[in-house]
């Protein structure tokens, strides 16, 4: 069961840090509170949540806290020429503190000491979030339908590809 924690919208002090076994239960926690407004725009077809299951703890995993309580995570797979960060999940209680940038910006300094020049995200483009990868330096590559979920909103909702150059 979920405890919300209504905290004061000021900037906190967040340390990044990799994932441990112990994390699961905040980690699910974060991600249901972080995506719950999005379920309006966009829910994950049962295939793809299966895929998710089976894949998600092989995945990379960044932790953001904040007065000892996780605050926000995101996934990243390694690959020859990038890493691929994936479901960034910000508690809505720390969203709008720069918590997001962070944990970004931690996968781009770890693309960087591993000789990966880009970063490469996928967001739904109804979120509204494409505007805000873009002032965090993203760059849009692709958009097409996204047939990996559906929508009671739309006839069809977009999957956009963006990406960083950090080298």
């Amino acid at each position: 069961m979920a405890i919300v924690v209504n905290m004061p919208r000021e900037r906190s002090n967040f340390t990044i840090r990799d994932t441990n076994v112990r994390d699961a239960a905040a980690v699910a926690e974060v991600v249901d509170a972080a995506f719950e407004p999005l379920r309006t725009i966009y829910q994950p077809t049962r295939q793809t949540i299966e895929r998710q299951a089976i894949h998600r703890n092989h995945r990379n995993r960044l932790i953001g806290e904040a007065d000892g309580r996780m605050a926000g995570t995101v996934q990243y797979d390694v690959h020859p020429d990038r890493l691929h960060a994936m479901g960034l999940a910000i508690h809505p209680d720390y969203q709008r503190m720069g918590l997001a940038r962070l944990l970004l910006q931690s996968i781009e300094d770890r693309a960087r000491l591993t000789g990966r020049p880009l970063v490469v995200l996928n967001t739904i483009e109804e979120t509204g979030n494409v505007p805000i990868f873009e002032k965090l330096g993203f760059q849009v590559v692709s958009r097409v339908v996204a047939t990996w979920c559906v929508s009671t909103l739309h006839s069809a909702v977009h999957d956009v590809t963006l990406q960083r150059n950090v080298s």
